[in-house]
C-alpha cells in the first residue's frame, strides 16, 4: 500500500511539471492566449486589413516625419505645395485648406486602375488622392494637382506646370502629409492611408 501511494505521488509531481513553462514557471496555455489577444487587434483592424504579419512588415517602410529631407517652403506656391517627379510624368499637390489633402496625377499612364473611365481618353489623366482620410483613384480632366509653370511664365501659350522637382530619394512633409519620390513612383501617406502612383502601377493602402 505504501509503495502504491508513493507511485501516485510521483505521477502527480510529473503532471504538475509538464504544465509549466521552463523559462517563466507559469502555465503554457495562458501565455499562448495572451499572445493571441495582443495580436488580434492588428489582424482585425477593419475591412480589408492585411494579416498581422503583413502589417508588421509593411508599416516601417511607409515614409514618416523623420524621413523628411527637404524644406517644404521651397515647394510652396499660392499657399499650397506642389512638386513633380524627375521624369515630370507625375505631378502632385498638397492642399492645406480642407479642399483636398494630397493627390498626384499622371501625365501619361500605361496602366489604368480598374473601374476608372480614363482608358482610351487622352483628355483625362489617372490620379490618386487622399481626401477625408480615404485613399481613392480618380480620373481628372484638368490639372487639379498640377502646380504653376516652373519657368514663372504667365505669357500665352503652352507652359507645362508641375512645381519644383522632388528628386529620387527626397521626402517632403506638410502638416501630416508625407510624400516620397522613388524611382518606382511617388508614395504619399496621411495618417497611415495613402497611395503609390506610377505610369505602370498604382495602388492604395
Amino acid at each position: 500500500m505504501k509503495k502504491l501511494l508513493t507511485a501516485a505521488a510521483a505521477l502527480l509531481m510529473v503532471g504538475a511539471l509538464a504544465g509549466c513553462d521552463p523559462d517563466t514557471g507559469t502555465s503554457g496555455a495562458p501565455a499562448t492566449t495572451a499572445q493571441a489577444t495582443q495580436s488580434a487587434p492588428a489582424a482585425t483592424s477593419g475591412p480589408g486589413s492585411a494579416p498581422a504579419t503583413t502589417a508588421a512588415k509593411s508599416t516601417p517602410t511607409l515614409p514618416n516625419r523623420d524621413d523628411v529631407n527637404v524644406d517644404a517652403r521651397d515647394f510652396e506656391s499660392q499657399g499650397h505645395y506642389y512638386f513633380q517627379s524627375p521624369s515630370t510624368n507625375i505631378k502632385c499637390g498638397i492642399y492645406v485648406d480642407n479642399i483636398h489633402t494630397v493627390g498626384c496625377q499622371l501625365k501619361n499612364a500605361t496602366v489604368i486602375p480598374a473601374g476608372l473611365s480614363c482608358a482610351n481618353n487622352p483628355g483625362h489623366s489617372v490620379a490618386a488622392q487622399v481626401r477625408a482620410g480615404t485613399a481613392e483613384f480618380v480620373c481628372l480632366n484638368q490639372g487639379v494637382y498640377v502646380g504653376p509653370p516652373t519657368d514663372g511664365s504667365t505669357a500665352p501659350g503652352f507652359h507645362e506646370g508641375g512645381g519644383k522637382v522632388l528628386e529620387y530619394g527626397q521626402t517632403i512633409g506638410v502638416r501630416g502629409v508625407i510624400c516620397e519620390s522613388m524611382q518606382s513612383g511617388v508614395r504619399c501617406t496621411v495618417d497611415g492611408h495613402g497611395f503609390v502612383i506610377a505610369a505602370d502601377a498604382q495602388s492604395l493602402f
